[in-house]
């Protein structure tokens, strides 16, 4: 077997190498670089109007980290730098693209050093969207988790208030309104020798006031019952949304779609958003025809839809503005059911308009993003229609909404 000097190995091994490889001297000058290494460096030393007979202008251009550890590097021969990334940018023609290279270098002798150098721009973009993957499904899990927790609590909250609303419901159902009727009864049938104790006109008014309290506890009783069936109702719509949010994060949708009255979703919304419409003093004015043809859809996620509008519509009006209302028209057109909800709020442009619906587009400094991209997918899932115009900024909006009947 014949034995060749280093030298010779370096110079009959470098042309075969995948991999880019410069021998240079002391003072950076190129003794050997194999076809690979002209590839790379070709087209940087053309972009730079560098000359291709000495390597250290170019690695101060891309790797200047790596040409000072050759440099400053002792005499002995061994490793001087193994697998380091260095990325830096390539202008070729009008593009400028991100480049990126790992370099080696070994000195083979006091005066001798061997530099090889590879792009692995594909390997690193793989890698990034890969570790981009993770991260992104580590953000999404954590985010499933959280709204796991959230909607849990939530859970809890709304049983509590429904079971204090069981109590008070069932300590009005023991009331004594029989016995204060009863008591005016008395009263009206004595009357005659109640006055002759105290006189007719304080007889009368003892009557009169009796039946004035009677009158009025029962028609407190009968507002009570009504608000407390209000709110049971609403619990109940809650509850629904939060399981059909439960469903979601666990993957097990639900698209059971029953005969629905739209009036009747915007009536429990609005019930439900109430005191946000009270708190900021905002006048609403709704125009529901009694006689609407009904649709078809999951209850739930309409509600979802309705109370994302209103609470956009909320949102954007000013709290000091001086007109602040909110309309809500539903509009029966042939073969079309239309809801038109109207803002006096902050409005916007023609090219905040356009981003919307885009995911992860909000004009809220809170804001995921997330809600009218959702409404979107749930409108169109009806094979309906959804869109939100404005006149320009300070000119509110109107958002309407179609359902195919």
């Amino acid at each position: 077997m014949q034995n060749h000097p280093p030298e010779a190995s370096l110079t009959i091994t470098m042309p075969h190498a995948s991999m880019g490889l410069a021998e240079i001297d002391s003072s950076g000058q190129i003794i050997h670089l194999n076809s690979k290494g002209r590839t790379l460096l070709k087209p940087i030393w053309t972009a730079s109007g560098l000359k291709g007979n000495n390597l250290y202008p170019i690695l101060e251009q891309i790797a200047p980290a790596v040409s000072k550890k050759i440099k400053e590097s002792p005499d002995e021969a061994g490793n001087i730098l193994t697998n380091e990334l260095h990325s830096f940018p390539f202008c070729s023609g009008k593009e400028t693209v991100e480049r990126h290279f790992n370099f080696m270098a070994i000195k083979m002798f006091t005066h001798n050093v061997v530099v090889g150098f590879e792009d692995i721009a594909d390997k690193y973009t793989k890698d990034e969207v890969l570790q981009q993957a993770m991260i992104d499904k580590a953000v999404v899990q954590g985010k499933f988790e959280i709204a796991s927790n959230v909607l849990h609590d939530i859970g809890n909250a709304v049983v509590g208030f429904s079971s204090y609303l069981t109590r008070i419901k069932r300590t009005l159902e023991q009331d004594n309104t029989e016995n204060l009727k009863n008591l005016v009864l008395f009263f009206e049938t004595h009357q005659a020798a109640i006055a002759g104790a105290v006189g007719e006109a304080k007889a009368e008014a003892i009557v009169k006031i009796l039946s004035g309290i009677e009158q009025t506890q029962k028609s407190s009783f009968a507002d009570i019952f009504k608000s407390i069936k209000e709110q049971q109702n609403i619990i109940v719509h809650i509850q629904e949304i939060l399981n059909i949010q439960r469903q979601y994060i666990s993957g097990n949708k639900v698209n059971e779609r029953k005969p629905i009255h739209l009036g009747s979703i915007i009536n429990d919304c609005m019930s439900m958003v109430y005191a946000s419409f009270n708190k900021r003093n905002i006048t609403a004015s709704l125009d529901i025809p009694d006689e609407l043809p009904m649709i078809k859809g999951d209850r739930t996620r309409l509600m979802q839809v309705v109370l994302n509008i209103l609470k956009n519509s909320i949102e954007a009006i000013d709290i000091f503005a001086a007109d602040k209302s909110i309309s809500i028209c539903i509009k029966n057109h042939p073969g079309l059911l239309v809801l038109e909800v109207k803002d006096s709020g902050k409005g916007f442009d023609e090219e905040t308009g356009k981003k919307l619906f885009t995911r992860g587009f909000t004009t809220k400094s809170s804001g995921t993003g997330l809600g009218l991209n959702s409404c979107r997918a749930i409108i169109e899932s009806y094979d309906g229609t959804i869109e939100i115009r404005s006149e320009g900024p300070g000119k509110g909006a109107l958002t309407t909404i179609q359902f195919k009947i």
